[in-house]
């Protein structure tokens, strides 16, 4: 069982080996910001409560078998539910989802060839980023990246 602030829900269907989440999770945070410096951006601050969302969202989606930003029967459906979830107080979000890539740098590859989520990686308004990992029960990996610039 997975408790965030309070809050719980079941783990996914099969869960990756101990320590194995936050590695992946951590490896994305630092991968993203290798791109965000060679590309003339500031790097992003990892922020444990924007790392909660993220794994919360990457573990609904596992149970849902879907890859999706909403999911509509999930506990915590929109960014904005998940957000609220972990007490993150944002004036400014976005998220990128991924399914099925073996690697940490092949996620991240996938992203930057992608106008929506490469807009995401190098927006120079985000300023913390979390990350989230987790494996289906037949091992495909699902991926979850939410940036935010927090409330002043």
């Amino acid at each position: 069982m997975t408790c965030i602030v309070g809050l719980c829900s079941v783990p996914a269907r099969s869960e990756a080996p101990p320590g194995t989440t936050s590695k992946v999770s951590a490896e994305v945070v630092d991968l993203t910001n290798v791109e965000r410096t060679q590309n003339g951006h500031a790097p992003l601050r990892a922020n444990l409560r924007l790392m909660r969302a993220a794994q919360l969202q990457a573990e609904q989606m596992v149970r849902a078998g879907q890859l999706a930003h909403v999911l509509p029967s999930a506990a915590y459906p929109r960014s904005v539910d998940r957000l609220a979830a972990v007490d993150y107080r944002w004036q400014a979000y976005g998220e990128n989802v991924a399914l099925g890539q073996s690697s940490v740098a092949e996620v991240v590859d996938s992203w930057m060839h992608s106008r929506s989520h490469r807009t995401n990686i190098l927006n120079p308004d985000f300023t913390e980023l979390g990350a989230g990992y987790a494996l289906d029960e037949t091992g495909r990996p699902y991926y979850v990246q939410i940036f935010a610039r927090p409330r002043s």
